[in-house]
């Protein structure tokens, strides 16, 4: 039986009462929950000329049920179902898994009486969907390389899963402009839909987090995973203890492994993981934004969104050369040791932050906002089969 449990400022309604728009099921490799990324953005976006179905990645565990809600205008949450537990690690689960939900997806259309015309892939594991729920296309969006994210063991089942997923799409999109050369070759080439973000929620002007006013400034902010997949913590760490005079603000989850470098120093501070709605609210306090990422790395193909954030805000950025970054070396400072890194963080500070150089990283950022990109993904997906 087919749940559907609406949020209560969310309209109560039949998905096909009053809308004839086409439908896009989204199958994700981040759930709905987990706040403001690529895939969030994308599929508002895609709401503008469709109707989206957002099908959260299976977990772990089984989950039988389908759970669909209506998250907004347009656009509704599904917890994916899975029959088996472990389907990330095992590719026959996985494949049964798939069956399953693709099996009661249609049923879910056909309540409905609709179906599907465009399916649209960022989970690499959810290919095998694209042969069971008879889209008119498909859309896959490299979000990221799945398999540079797991274990060594399980990393073959996931280049596969890339590799049937690239097959199975009549549109391949890449979030950064060095990731193609990364992914397996397919024709037409994959086309660089490059992240963006939201300029008017991280405005300069607004709030500032109270509990900031008494730190010592200067402040050098981060927002993002403290790991050691991407985040470089011996460069921070390093920089730290070179400029002690400088406080270290970073905000985002953390593993072990990535905040081993930073204790015991004193001018490091930790945040939490915080609501999207208060990332601005801390970032406005800070004197220079940092990108602090491993080059050479698994995934050093990354397009960080965060750049074009901390430029929505006004404030200097310095980043480590990331190729993905490299054309943005005219309103950014890239720097690739720590003693360059730190050089770099001082003649920001050191340079007079005129209102002429806020609006030129506004500018930029607003040249990069995901409303520009809706409107080229609109553009690419009008000339896919119907």
């Amino acid at each position: 039986m087919v749940e559907s449990t609406l949020r209560p400022s969310a309209p109560t309604v039949d998905p096909t009462a009053t809308d004839d728009r086409d439908w896009v099921v989204v199958f994700s490799g981040t759930p709905w929950a987990n706040g403001a990324h690529r895939q969030h953005a994308l599929a508002r976006e895609l709401t503008v000329d469709h109707r989206v179905l957002f099908v959260d990645p299976a977990g772990h565990l089984p989950r039988w049920r389908l759970r669909v809600r209506q998250v907004a205008d347009g656009l509704w949450q599904c917890a994916g179902p899975a029959l088996l537990p472990l389907g990330r690690h095992l590719p026959p689960v996985n494949r049964i898994n798939r069956w399953f939900a693709a099996l009661r997806l249609r049923r879910w259309f056909r309540r409905h009486a609709d179906s599907v015309r465009l399916l649209w892939l960022d989970e690499d594991l959810a290919a095998p969907v694209a042969a069971r729920l008879d889209a008119s296309a498909v859309v896959y969006d490299a979000t990221d390389l799945d398999w540079t994210f797991t274990r060594r063991w399980n990393r073959r089942h996931l280049r596969r899963a890339l590799d049937s997923a690239v097959g199975a799409a009549d549109l391949v999109l890449a979030s950064s402009s060095a990731l193609p050369e990364r992914m397996p070759a397919v024709d037409p080439a994959p086309v660089v839909l490059a992240n963006g973000c939201d300029p008017e929620h991280f405005s300069p002007d607004g709030t500032v987090a109270p509990w900031l006013t008494g730190m010592r400034r200067p402040l050098i902010g981060y927002s993002g995973a403290v790991d050691t997949r991407a985040f470089d913590g011996d460069l921070v760490a390093e920089v730290a203890r070179a400029h002690p005079e400088w406080t270290f603000v970073l905000i985002g989850p953390s593993t072990r492994a990535g905040r081993a470098p930073l204790l015991h120093l004193s001018n490091v501070h930790l945040v939490d993981a915080v609501g999207f709605a208060e990332v601005p609210n801390i970032l406005r306090a800070c004197d220079v934004t940092v990108i602090p990422y491993r080059v050479g790395s698994l995934v050093d193909y990354v397009h960080p969104k965060k750049c074009y954030e901390y430029l929505a805000l006004g404030k200097p950025v310095v980043a480590t050369p990331l190729p993905a970054l490299e054309a943005l070396a005219d309103v950014i400072a890239l720097a690739d040791d720590a003693e360059g890194f730190a050089a770099a963080i001082d003649a920001a500070l050191d340079g007079a932050d005129t209102p002429e150089q806020v609006a030129l990283r506004r500018a930029v950022a607003t040249r990069n906002s995901w409303s520009i990109r809706g409107v080229r993904l609109r553009s690419l997906l009008a000339g896919l089969p119907r």
